[in-house]
């Protein structure tokens, strides 16, 4: 998420090695992680997600996303445990950037979009190009003979 503060792990074990060499205070390191968003649930992600984008609605997701709302609404509300390729149209229904549908997956404990997997590799390259909508990602994927994990919502 743009707003949130999150440091990629590499980033740490390099922090960690800084204090470890006495570059670093490991007290200033505790206070930078304590300011940081940590999430412990797939919902918990989205509510933050929300309120950061407002424009983003279940409607715009339901659009976008070309999942039901029988299967949004659950996603938003905690209830449904989606697979890796329901949450991902969710999260590209709902704009979100590669790092933050990644994000979703992990927390969903779905399987991270992989670029040695065809499908996500264009998934990816959509994403990265900001594709809003699955349809786009749908129509990039058939222009280059890769078939579609969406299976039609």
């Amino acid at each position: 998420m743009n707003s949130e503060k999150e440091t990629r792990t590499t980033v740490l074990f390099e922090e960690l090695e800084e204090i470890s060499s006495g570059q670093k205070s490991y007290q200033t390191f505790l206070k930078e992680r304590k300011e940081e968003k940590t999430f412990t649930s797939l919902r918990d992600f989205i509510n933050d997600y929300f309120a950061q984008h407002p424009d983003i609605t279940p409607s715009v997701i339901i659009e976008d996303s070309n999942l039901s709302k029988n299967y949004v609404y659950p996603i938003c509300n905690g209830t449904k445990n989606p697979s890796k390729y329901k949450l991902t149209a969710f999260c590209i229904g709902a704009h979100m950037s590669l790092r933050e549908t990644q994000k979703a997956l992990s927390l969903a404990g779905c399987a991270a979009l992989h670029p040695k997997v065809l499908a996500d590799a264009g998934i990816i390259v959509c994403i990265n190009k900001g594709c809003r909508n699955v349809t786009e990602v749908e129509l990039f994927l058939d222009e280059n003979g890769v078939e579609s994990p969406f299976g039609g919502g």
